[in-house]
């Protein structure tokens, strides 16, 4: 019995990589990193920046990260139109989905790109290969948990050096047709996972797809466009960040609530955008709420298929017509990023709007968190003796 208190000890423990994002958010712009100290020459007034944490699940950090995200996408596009499709996993597999998120996620995202494959190979679709760029969420507005792929998919394909058009005006193939598809590869790959003893669940195969195989599954599916900067920057919006941003949470200290601002689809009206709502949580439960979105180590949650993979380019890079390449004279530098971060305005003094100005150097105060976060000594638990574990196994067996 040994080994079952091990794990039943380590089941519980919690993850060593929610755990650096929660000390990596509380330091996240403050003294505790130090910073800059822009100082006015003409009337002495000091305006402190500080440095971020740079955590890629970051909500308060990470922009200049996304524009550069945004640019290297831009300049990788062709110049044909995209669609926007998105791929939702039914809500009846979420408890599977967070018992093992590394398998789940990564099948669903090579479930996406699989049905797009498949549908654009068929000649009575496209008959030629398309590009790809997909992002995993696994929330939605509200913060709930909502896992789907946004996939930005070119419109069209490449064969034999000639891009081909859908046969379609406004989609790649027909909804049902989609949906189906992307059901049958996502349970047929799901059950060799179960077959060769990699899924970790209490249910089996059977049990768990006994609610969803005669379900319809969602497949989103916008009209193509040429525009794809507001899609751009739709993906980009949470590339670097999780669940939510900074300007839409907020601590309501009198009722000791936070506050959730979201955008409410359900009531959406139709060529409106969604009114906003709120929702009220408790402090440890909104915690729980940001951490469920928190991806496991090292999982790449933004990637690229077919036409943008990069074996893919490197091999068909010559027979790709100069009609459908970008001008790669489009990346901004660094600078221009900055430029725009900052709205193109050069800093002036908050007191006498004065542009002079010398920069300082702050730095890092290392004791600055324990002026504002205090842990009772009364409430840590003691420390675990070397031979807890057995006797905590010996309690599982007597019992």
């Amino acid at each position: 019995m040994r080994d079952y208190g091990e794990r039943y000890i380590n089941e519980y423990e919690p993850a060593l990589n929610k755990i650096k994002l929660i000390r990596a958010m509380r330091v996240c712009k403050t003294p505790a990193l130090g910073g800059r100290n822009i100082k006015c020459t003409k009337c002495q007034n000091d305006h402190y920046t500080y440095f971020s944490c740079g955590h890629s699940h970051c909500p308060i950090c990470q922009s200049i990260k996304r524009e550069q995200w945004v640019d290297k996408i831009r300049s990788e596009l062709y110049a044909v139109p995209y669609v926007h499709i998105v791929f939702t996993l039914p809500h009846d597999l979420n408890r599977l989905a967070k018992s093992n998120p590394t398998l789940i996620y990564g099948l669903l995202m090579r479930s996406s790109w699989a049905t797009i494959k498949k549908l654009s190979l068929k000649s009575s679709n496209v008959g030629a290969l398309p590009g790809m760029v997909s992002v995993l969420h696994t929330f939605g507005s509200d913060m709930k948990y909502h896992v789907h792929t946004h996939n930005l998919v070119t419109f069209g394909g490449l064969k034999d050096g000639k891009w081909l058009y859908p046969k379609r005006k406004d989609k790649i193939a027909r909804y049902r047709e989609m949906c189906s598809v992307f059901k049958t590869i996502f349970l047929k790959s799901l059950k060799s996972l179960f077959d060769l003893g990699e899924i970790t669940y209490h249910k089996n195969y059977k049990e768990v797809i006994a609610d969803v195989k005669d379900k319809r599954w969602v497949v989103h599916n916008t009209h193509p466009t040429l525009d794809t900067r507001i899609l751009e920057n739709y993906l980009a919006r949470y590339i670097n960040r999780i669940a939510i941003s900074n300007s839409r949470i907020r601590y309501v200290k009198e009722v000791q609530t936070v506050q959730i601002r979201y955008n409410d689809y359900r009531n959406q009206k139709h060529g409106e955008a969604a009114p906003k709502a709120y929702r009220y949580l408790d402090p440890l439960v909104a915690i729980h709420q940001i951490m469920q979105h928190v991806l496991p180590s090292y999982f790449q949650k933004s990637r690229r298929y077919g036409l943008h993979s990069n074996a893919t380019k490197r091999s068909i890079e010559a027979s790709i017509p100069d009609a459908v390449k970008r001008n790669g004279k489009t990346i901004r530098t660094i600078l221009q990023i900055l430029n725009e971060l900052l709205q193109k305005t050069p800093y002036r003094c908050e007191r006498c709007k004065s542009t002079d100005h010398i920069i300082l150097e702050v730095k890092a105060d290392r004791r600055w968190i324990h002026k504002y976060l205090h842990i009772p000594t009364s409430n840590k638990s003691p420390p675990m003796k070397k031979n807890t574990t057995y006797r905590k196994s010996a309690l599982f067996a007597s019992n």
